[in-house]
């Protein structure tokens, strides 16, 4: 019987590399395709992945599974670490009308812990969005710039940019409360 992520992990902090190599295997395709989305550079990739797993066995990352499931935890990992690359590497440059049109639901790599129903239902929420606030969520969230790089980058003051994004976000809340108010009648 396979072991449970739960188990491999409990090896890995015990200092098992097979297990390691174990939790590589499982993830790796799944990870490496999140980051890439990311990073858009093959190279970069590789190597953000290559950290995500040193960052687990070095112990820099703790497992919590009462917090989540693995799968979730390794995602979060991921992105950070991708965010953190791209800023180091200065290379946040974005081209948002073409890649936010290739962010349909069966592209969108957490489609794959969540359902395409749910995704769509993103999607349809941040299309009813503004155009303006469209861009600030698309640079934060999928493209990790933080506040004033954003300001920087559209040219717009640093406070525009944090009360727009302020927006975005509560209007993207009231929408999932409608929807699933909604789904319970």
């Amino acid at each position: 019987m396979e072991e449970s992520d739960v188990e491999v992990y409990g090896k890995i902090i015990a200092k098992d590399a097979n297990s390691l190599e174990i939790l590589y295997d499982r993830y790796e395709s799944l990870l490496y395709n999140f980051i890439y989305k990311i990073t858009q550079d093959k190279q970069s990739s590789e190597e953000v992945l290559q950290d995500v797993f040193m960052k687990i066995w070095n112990q820099k990352a703790r497992f919590d599974s009462s917090k989540g499931k693995m799968s979730t935890w390794l995602i979060t990992i991921s992105r950070n670490l991708a965010i953190d690359y791209i800023r180091r590497t200065k290379m946040s440059a974005y081209e948002y009308d073409e890649e936010r049109d290739n962010l349909k639901a069966d592209n969108v790599p957490e489609s794959e812990l969540i359902t395409k129903e749910q995704s769509e239902q993103i999607k349809e929420c941040i299309d009813e969005l503004d155009e303006k606030q469209q861009i600030i969520l698309y640079l934060f969230y999928f493209k990790g710039c933080n506040h004033k790089e954003i300001s920087k980058t559209l040219e717009i003051p640093l406070g525009t940019v944090k009360s727009r994004l302020r927006l975005s976000i509560q209007h993207l809340k009231h929408k999932f409360k409608n929807n699933k108010k909604g789904e319970m009648n």
